[in-house]
């Protein structure tokens, strides 16, 4: 059974990973930034937030509208949005749009997986990313707050 945008962006990454979201944008020549599910919410009128580094070149190439690939259990959701704009905020960049349309996309007979796993278990470094995106996750919920700082 498929699970809804909103759920799947709710799982934000643990210790073992999580879903890698790509983000691409509509400018000329277009950009792409990976994210987490941590980088990306989901406003109550369908606006999507997106959290990236204040240097990454969607900030610059955004065009007025991304597109985010979305991994689901068996398939992708390609969520289109209309209406971007992208604004720098110290180190971090919110990107947001207006949610024009979401439709799964398959490959039939292939199943497409994406997502990203550490190095190493027990890495001390992992505890700082997931710390980075507990508070990218609540400032793209309310972003007059304090922006997040990356951890690298």
């Amino acid at each position: 059974m498929s699970r809804s945008l909103a759920e799947i962006l709710a799982d934000l990454p643990d210790e073992s990973g999580g879903a890698a979201i790509v983000l691409a944008t509509s400018g000329t020549p277009p950009a792409m930034a990976l994210l987490s599910t941590g980088d990306v919410f989901l406003t109550t009128d369908d606006r999507v937030r997106c959290c990236v580094y204040g240097t990454s070149s969607v900030v610059s190439r955004l065009g007025g509208a991304f597109t985010l690939l979305v991994p689901d259990d068996t398939r992708m959701l390609r969520v289109e949005t209309i209406d971007a704009r992208a604004s720098v905020h110290g180190d971090v960049a919110l990107v947001e749009g207006t949610l024009a349309d979401v439709r799964p996309t398959a490959e039939p007979p292939w199943t497409t997986s994406m997502v990203f796993t550490p190095e190493r278990h027990g890495d001390p470094r992992i505890g700082g990313f997931l710390e980075y995106w507990r508070a990218a996750r609540s400032w793209l919920a309310d972003p007059s707050s304090p922006p997040p700082q990356p951890p690298i």
